[in-house]
């Protein structure tokens, strides 16, 4: 069983053991496809079998290497004349088959493994299933024209942990298993006891402090991670700036759409880019292979420590690869390659050929700009509503911007045509109609106080004195009045009184006869100025009663008809432009929301009012809804403005 190779069929029927096969080697790289080669004699009759794409199993000293198959273009003879034939691992079965056209996956509630699955469901022939997953990632994945073994590779490529693949390839069903790197080292390899020769090599070139990461997309549009990464288009290696100063490049993979997962592969390019390369090729003896159960098994993943105590190294680092040239004349050289990052992780950057092949598969789509009309009369029930669809395809919104103006109603025409007629009402008897008898009642005004009425005048008054001799009238001014009195008087002093005389003396009072008084001149005034007059009635509080007998109310309608007559006639249709009433504001809703205020002729965005899903992502796939709502009837002429970047994905051929 030492160092055969058994041959199989596409269908693992076996066909051959190849004993006679030589310079067997392989080359077993950590997640990378594995090789291996052997030579057959030009004239070994089983070259036969060797046909491309048949299976080969080869072992190393009774250990199985693995299952590989033949390749198809690099089938070559040495200076002997001998065939040549290189192998790759049968996992290159997946580049048979391939995601055609667009694919996602992933996200929230998507975990590795049902991504892993997705892949693995598009072969086919089914010949590959997921064993062991140990990681469960939520990441979203788009593939567009990616064969199946790419595709597989790519999902851990953003985790920020070591992983490496593992295979079975020895039932009927092969199993392929993505584990995290052990974080303890296996064996040492120890310089003059399994360490024949060492070659460190440390490359400071491909060091990176700070990434920049674009996806999908070009130009403005093109995919960065300012949005999950506080606006800063870049990632920064903490304190490796310090060491080596600021050092930038630029990541550019176009399949990744999700801002997140191209954040986190670019994390993990920089974790082991802010390092300078380091590597160790020793050439050591393969222990193994002469006592299996006293030493380990290397193999690529497996954490070793390498101890050169002349150079003073002492490092635990994976393996990265795992070679051996010739099982057969030299069993016990193996070369082992141990670094602190693989050499595609430290060419990932600037492998060009690579991202120009990702260009060429992966669809870019383009930026489009599009205005969306509108025009028609509103009123307060009956809003303006526009409607705008974002596709799936819409893979960015750069703007989205709303005007409207508003103008008189209009209405096109007024009036219809129609034709003459009579008209007879339903012909109808005479009747008496009788109200409901209803009894009588008193019914009473509301209560009143009593109210106050006052009078004014103002004028001038004559004046008439009276007595019981004479009666004189006085007026105002000046005059002589002579008075005649009749009979004797006097004066209304009694008889024999004693006057006393001017100048001493006294004389006594008689009576008078008949004789005549002279008035000196003299007047009398009397004012009377304007002045009221105040009456005061008192009105008491009071209520007025109406008593109303019981009655009945008869009316008596005799029999009649009413007829109508309309001569024909018609209504001609007048056409024109006719003008009503204009707005005097509008409320606006988008998507149910209330833009808080907006001005006519005015650019209004509106992106941050449109529905958005769980993770603030403006709805794909569905139409918005714009509501304009004046606050009476008018017209209303709006547009909507978008700028985007569309997919070249989706629809049909038509």
């Amino acid at each position: 069983m030492e160092n055969i190779i058994r041959v199989y069929d596409r269908n693992m029927k076996k066909l051959a053991y190849l004993e006679n096969a030589y310079d067997i080697g392989y080359e077993l790289t950590l997640n990378e496809l594995w090789y291996a080669s052997f030579t057959l004699p030009a004239d070994d009759i089983k070259n036969q079998y060797c046909q491309p794409f048949n299976y080969v199993e080869i072992y190393d000293g009774g250990e199985r290497i693995e299952l590989f198959r033949i390749m198809p273009s690099t089938l070559t003879r040495n200076v002997k004349g001998d065939i040549v034939y290189q192998c790759e691992h049968v996992l290159a079965t997946l580049l048979d088959d391939v995601l055609f056209k667009y694919h996602q996956i992933g996200n929230i509630g998507v975990n590795t493994t049902q991504v892993i699955r997705y892949i693995l469901d598009h072969q086919t022939e089914k010949r590959w299933q997921l064993g062991i997953c140990e990681f469960n990632r939520q990441f979203e994945y788009k593939w567009e024209n990616e064969n199946l073994l790419a595709a597989l590779f790519s999902v851990p490529q953003p985790f920020n942990e070591g992983y490496r693949w593992e295979f079975d390839t020895t039932g009927t069903v092969w199993r392929i298993h993505l584990k995290k790197l052990p974080n303890k080292f296996k064996a040492d390899i120890i310089y003059k006891k399994n360490m024949v020769e060492i070659q460190k090599v440390v490359d400071p070139t491909s060091i990176v402090t700070r990434l920049y990461c674009l996806g999908y997309g070009e130009g403005d549009n093109q995919l960065g991670i300012e949005s999950v990464n506080n606006g800063i288009p870049y990632l920064e290696a903490n304190g490796a700036s310090t060491t080596w100063g600021i050092k930038s490049s630029i990541l550019v993979d176009r399949r990744f759409e999700n801002p997140e997962t191209l954040k986190a592969y670019g994390q993990a390019l920089l974790d082991q880019l802010k390092h300078p390369y380091k590597s160790y090729t020793v050439r050591a003896v393969d222990l193994y292979r002469r006592s299996p159960e006293k030493y380990e098994k290397f193999l690529p993943g497996d954490i070793v420590r390498i101890i050169d105590k002349e150079d003073g190294i002492i490092e635990d680092l994976p393996i990265v690869k795992v070679s051996k040239s010739d099982i057969t004349g030299n069993p016990g050289d193996i070369e082992i390659e141990v670094a602190n990052q693989s050499r595609d992780i430290a060419g990932s950057i600037s492998d060009l050929q690579d991202r120009t092949r990702i260009n060429e598969v992966y669809a870019q789509g383009a930026t489009n700009q599009m205005i969306v009309p509108f025009s028609d009369n509103a009123d307060p029930q009956n809003p303006a509503i526009m409607r705008v669809y974002i596709p799936d395809t819409m893979v960015r919104i750069n703007k989205l911007v709303l005007n409207y103006r508003l103008e008189p109603f209009r209405a096109y025409s007024k009036a219809i045509g129609g034709g003459g007629g009579t008209t007879r009402t339903t012909s109808e008897g005479g009747a008496t109609t009788q109200t409901s008898s209803s009894g009588g009642g008193t019914s009473t005004t509301t209560s009143a106080g009593g109210r106050q009425i006052i009078s004014t005048t103002t004028a001038t008054k004559t004046i008439t004195v009276t007595s019981d001799r004479m009666t004189e009238t006085i007026q105002p001014g000046f005059g002589q009045l002579y008075t005649t009195y009749e009979g004797r008087h006097n004066h209304g002093i009694p008889p024999g009184t004693r006057l006393l005389v001017e100048g001493g003396g006294s004389v006594s009072w008689t009576e008078s006869g008949e004789h005549d008084h002279l008035l000196t001149l003299h007047g009398h005034y009397i004012d009377i100025p304007g002045h009221d007059h105040n009456v005061e009635v008192n009105i008491p509080n009071h209520t007025h009663s109406i008593s109303i007998p019981n009655h009945t109310h008869s009316i008596s309608i005799p029999n009649h008809t009413h007829s109508i007559s309309l001569p024909n006639h018609t209504h001609e249709l007048e056409f024109g432009i006719y003008q009503g009433t204009v707005a005097d504001r509008v409320t606006i809703k988008v998507d149910g929301k209330i833009i808080p205020a907006s001005k006519e002729n005015e650019d209004i965005d509106i992106i941050k009012y449109l529905s958005t899903d769980g993770a603030g992502k403006i709805n794909r796939n569905t139409w918005h809804e714009i509501e304009i709502i004046p606050d009476k009837m008018t017209r209303i002429v709006a547009n909507v403005f978008m700028q985007i970047f569309t997919n070249s994905r989706g629809g049909g051929d038509y």
